[in-house]
């Protein structure tokens, strides 16, 4: 499929520049239109052939979704006068094909890639720091955390529904741990690569199972995904419908969520996951100035919503992830329906744990403490190991790194034959 690349490629290198000449004219509108058209119905053929020719996405490009939205994010900043439109196509192929982010993102816009092309720097050594060792947390989160769990959830899925609610529960309150750490596992080694090449990269995450709601949630998770929707369909949608006034609203954030969900693939089951979304954020939204008011009358009650935000939040995403997970509405609501059952008891519950190959993946919850910590270390040393001060704490970090890779190796050897790749790239 490099042909459908090449293509897309070279017709919005060449429309970028018409549109740039066109702009002071404003007779550029329609050719944006023809080529944004265009544009989406290109991945809305690609997804649909392979849904239709597979039954799932499977069969859809490489990278389909995230090179599209940047080439559509290229040329709306070229029409809006935001960016110059860029005269080197080789930059250019580079800026849409550049491989860490081909497969899952994140989706870099061109006016933070295209500089760093230009610029023409070699990497500097505490960007290769930052990259080996982004590229290990990845590794780490990946063996040690979201392959194991996903034996623990496989097994709650195919379970549900089979007598007790306890299948049911690993597979609601797992699912949503191991999407994350798998897709955050990707984006830290494409993050990490990129910097081995001298591009810094947008973050992708940033703790969102600590979001007090279900909005900031949506702020927090996939975010150069949601900044994207948010830039280029929310927000003109919203100024659109603002004379609707709240129904604008409730339409601007259905139409966004059920994009998103789309975006994953044509399924029954994705839309129901974007309708359960977008029906929170719009509770969500809509109820906010009337709890802010609530909590400045009552003080305590704030502080017990912050620690109950992000535990209420972890439970409404992990309802609608189930959707995300199964193929089905009917499967998800399975599941569901599954937590009513009752539980079986200490001895149902000591048989899971130690059935081959699950008594192992329960080492996985530790890894992922360890993950989490990880990532509040790499916060707050945000240069490399090698600016650490003290001497003896960069020596220490060091000796972690080599550790880490060493285990690394030692866990691709010992681990299963059968490969167990990254969710997101099936999208």
């Amino acid at each position: 499929m490099a042909l459908a690349l090449l293509a897309a490629t070279a017709v919005c290198f060449v429309a970028a520049l018409q549109l740039e000449r066109l702009r002071s004219s404003g007779r550029g509108t329609r050719l944006l239109t023809a080529v944004a058209t265009a544009l989406v119905l290109y991945i809305c053929y690609f997804k649909l052939r392979g849904l239709t020719g597979s039954g799932t996405s499977a069969a859809v490009p490489l990278g389909i979704s995230y090179y599209t939205f940047r080439l559509i994010s290229y040329v709306v900043d070229v029409h809006w006068g935001k960016i110059p439109a860029e005269r080197d196509a080789i930059r250019f192929a580079a800026f849409v094909a550049f491989f860490p982010h081909l497969v899952a993102g994140p989706i870099q816009r061109a006016e933070e890639f295209l500089p760093q092309v230009r610029a023409d720097r070699a990497p500097w050594t505490p960007q290769l720091w930052r990259g080996i060792t982004r590229i290990l947390l990845g590794l780490f989160k990946k063996l040690a955390v979201a392959d194991p769990l996903s034996l623990l959830v496989g097994y709650g899925f195919a379970q549900a529904g089979a007598g007790t609610a306890l299948p049911s529960a690993l597979a609601l309150y797992l699912f949503p741990l191991q999407l994350y750490m798998d897709f955050a596992a990707l984006t830290d080694i494409a993050i990490g690569v990129g910097l081995l090449f001298g591009i810094e990269s947008p973050e992708n995450f940033d703790r969102p199972f600590m979001a007090p709601n279900i909005s900031e949630f949506w702020r927090r998770w996939h975010m150069s995904l949601t900044g994207w929707l948010r830039d280029y369909v929310f927000m003109p949608m919203r100024m659109a419908l603002r004379n609707w006034g709240n129904a604008g609203l409730v339409v601007s954030l259905t139409v966004n969520m059920v994009l998103i969900a789309l975006w994953h693939g044509f399924r029954t089951s994705f839309l129901v996951f974007g309708l359960i979304h977008s029906a929170y954020l719009i509770v969500d939204v809509l109820s906010s100035p009337y709890r802010k008011r609530f909590y400045r009358k009552h003080a305590i009650t704030a502080k017990a919503a912050a620690i109950a935000g992000p535990v209420l939040t972890y439970h409404l995403v992990a309802i609608a992830d189930v959707f995300f997970r199964v193929p089905t509405f009917s499967a998800g609501a399975q599941v569901l329906i599954g937590l009513g059952a009752g539980f079986g008891g200490l001895t149902e519950a000591l048989s899971v744990a130690t059935a081959p190959p699950n008594h192992h993946a329960w080492a996985a919850l530790p890894f992922a403490a360890l993950a989490i910590l990880g990532d509040s270390a790499r916060r707050r040393w945000r240069g490399s190991a090698a600016e650490i001060r003290p001497r003896w704490l960069r020596w220490s970090a060091c000796a972690v790194i080599a550790v880490s890779c060493v285990f690394m190796v030692l866990v691709m050897v010992a681990g299963r034959q059968e490969a167990n790749p990254f969710l997101y790239e099936n999208f």
